[in-house]
């Protein structure tokens, strides 16, 4: 059964089309990013000589940002460092709190094979004015390979460094990473880095995140989605009531009409549409349901379809047993196809022992589906007790707003029903020019 796609489904259609391609959309559809040269922003270079050690940290080329690190054994833990500030005019760092991803240039020569980088933030919880290394050391070290490449970091991967959390003595509430006012960037050697040149240059760092977040985005298409249906169930409720309304109008003007008119001829005009002997329709009856589903599909294209039936050896019934017990066989079938119809269905008698189904919004497919169910109804019941019934059925559905291209469709498809040992049903599609 089709019908015409209203406006609003049509929008909901697509919204929900919109809201699917968001979901599957890659993750960086809509990003932002933040990129940072390190030649830009103010440097310095320590080491591990005011701890006691001897490794010594200077500059191989200052103006590319290339430090140099003669590593000693000195100290247990030796290392280099140099250290960037990204503080602004208005003394605040950067917010990479919205951020993702960092991608890092730069390069190494030496005997290392690692390099750790720390986002040092400030917070009014650990930080003290004035004590730089009170500043929060979030951590990620990650090998050399193809820094010059660029290497992409994923700033879930970052952790606290764990001497600063113990010479802090921080809460555990404090001590996971943060990027909220990041003052410095660290560069330094590797922990297991020992005795060497270690020449070590950051180039530009970059960072990447979504311009809304996943949770954001999530929240905003439930709200929308919720918005919506609310909106829709509200315009349907308000648009029933109206319908409800305007029919209810309709059947008080018929009641005024009819008692107006006083329509005392209506019982001999259900006789003159009815058959006498069935109960079921005539030809005259059906007219109008036949009409009433051609304007139908010419105006709403609703389907619409016929069901041909055909009692199946008939004849030969009313040859060997008499036409009473005939009669009593048309109407017997005629009660059980009634009982078995649905409300929006039309059963005529068409002639002799052929029956007509008119059905109403129901396709091909659906139309085969009811003349199934009422063949197999009619091939359980014992309607005589000598005679089997059985019944023939051809189905057809308009295709074009002709209804002798649908009859002759149902007709020949109710000759192939015969043709192929009858008690069975076949549909067909009206032939087009």
């Amino acid at each position: 059964m089709s019908r015409s796609i209203t406006p609003i489904e049509a929008t909901l259609g697509l919204l929900a089309c919109i809201s699917l391609l968001i979901i599957i959309a890659p993750k960086d559809f809509a990003s932002k990013t933040l990129e940072l040269e390190v030649k830009n922003y103010p440097v310095y270079i320590g080491d591990d000589s005011f701890t006691g050690g001897d490794s010594k940290a200077s500059w191989a080329d200052e103006a590319s940002r290339q430090m140099r690190c003669e590593m000693g054994q000195k100290y247990i833990n030796p290392y280099c460092s140099m250290v960037f500030t990204t503080l602004s005019d208005t003394w605040s760092g950067i917010d990479l709190r919205d951020f993702k991803t960092m991608r890092v240039w730069g390069s190494y020569e030496g005997p290392g094979k690692h390099i750790r980088l720390y986002l040092r933030n400030r917070h009014p919880r650990y930080y003290v004015q004035g004590n730089d290394s009170s500043t929060k050391y979030n951590m990620v070290e990650f090998p050399i390979e193809d820094l010059n490449k660029g290497i992409t970091i994923h700033l879930s991967d970052f952790g606290v460094a764990d001497w600063w959390l113990t010479t802090n003595n921080i809460k555990l509430e404090d001590s996971h990473a943060e990027f909220n006012d990041i003052v410095f960037i660290e560069v330094q050697t590797g922990s297991q880095e020992r005795f060497g040149t270690h020449d070590i240059r950051l180039d530009k760092i970059e960072w990447q995140g979504d311009l809304i977040s996943d949770e954001t985005l999530y929240r905003g298409m439930v709200l929308f989605w919720s918005v919506s249906i609310f909106i829709v169930l509200l315009y349907r409720i308000i648009r029933l009531k109206i319908e409800v309304n305007k029919h209810q109008r309709y059947e008080q003007e018929l009641v005024s009409i009819n008692k107006f008119l006083n329509l005392q001829n209506k019982h001999f005009e259900d006789l003159a549409k009815t058959d006498q002997l069935t109960g079921c329709l005539n030809r005259i009856g059906i007219r109008d349901e036949l009409y009433e589903g051609l304007q139908c599909w010419k105006e709403k294209r609703q389907s619409f379809s016929i069901i041909l039936i055909d009692l199946d050896n008939f004849k030969k019934i009313n040859d060997t047993h008499g036409h009473d017990v005939g009669d009593k066989i048309l109407v017997g079938a005629a009660d059980i196809l009634r009982s078995n119809i649905r409300h929006s269905d039309c059963l005529a008698r068409w002639g002799g022992e052929e029956f007509i189904l008119v059905c109403a919004k129901t396709d091909l497919n659906q139309a085969k589906v009811v003349a199934e169910l009422l063949r197999s109804k009619l091939q359980d019941e014992k309607l005589h007790a000598n005679i089997q019934v059985t019944a023939s059925f051809g189905v057809s559905t308009l295709t074009t707003p002709d209804l002798d291209a649908v009859f002759k469709a149902a007709d020949e498809a109710l000759y192939e029903a015969k043709g192929s040992g009858r008690n069975c049903v076949i549909a067909k599609t009206p032939e087009t020019d």
